[in-house]
């Protein structure tokens, strides 16, 4: 069987905003925009696996481990086992529309992957009705057996989210004989 990804990793922030009044008004219109799209493969600016999850409940105080070089995943009918080498984007996306609950991403206790949060132990939030989107489309972030756990944590209630998580898989080490 041969497989062939192609994927975006695309984001935008819009707005307009007026200022001032009748005959006077101020308007600022504009866009910041990110594109890229990455080819089937493991080099730079390529991605050559995606794992995801839609829907998935976390009750508060809940946490969610997701071991990077074992991600299982039920695709094409099969469950496959997705063993990410480097990480080139995570999307995650809380899904409830209001309240405070919360997801903490990040500060897994053991064999933690601190790789995009700068050091171990730290976490990013990420609220109601919002998006974290991490990318490092063109190197990606390295994936390595003691440093493989990605902790998501629900906080001050149940959070409904999904999730992707797009990179290349771990290349398995070729040997020669002489």
């Amino acid at each position: 069987m041969t497989t062939n990804l192609q994927s975006t990793v695309e984001t935008h922030l819009g707005w307009t905003w007026r200022d001032g009044v009748a005959d006077a008004v101020v308007v600022d219109s504009n866009r910041l925009a990110c594109r890229q799209d990455l080819r089937d493969g493991a080099a730079a600016g390529e991605a050559d696996a995606v794992w995801h999850a839609h829907g998935r409940v976390l009750l508060a105080g809940e946490s969610l481990l997701l071991e990077l070089d074992a991600l299982e995943q039920s695709l094409f009918g099969a469950a496959v086992l997705i063993a990410m080498g480097r990480v080139k984007a995570i999307l995650i996306v809380n899904r409830n529309t209001g309240g405070t609950a919360h997801l903490a991403v990040g500060g897994a206790a053991a064999d933690e992957w601190s790789e995009p949060f700068g050091m171990f132990g730290d976490t990013v939030k990420v609220m109601p009705a919002s998006p974290l989107l991490l990318a490092n489309v063109v190197d990606g972030w390295p994936v390595a057996p003691s440093a493989a756990t990605l902790q998501i944590s629900a906080i001050g209630g149940a959070v409904t989210f999904d999730i992707a998580i797009l990179g290349t898989l771990q290349q398995t080490p070729t040997s020669s004989g002489t």
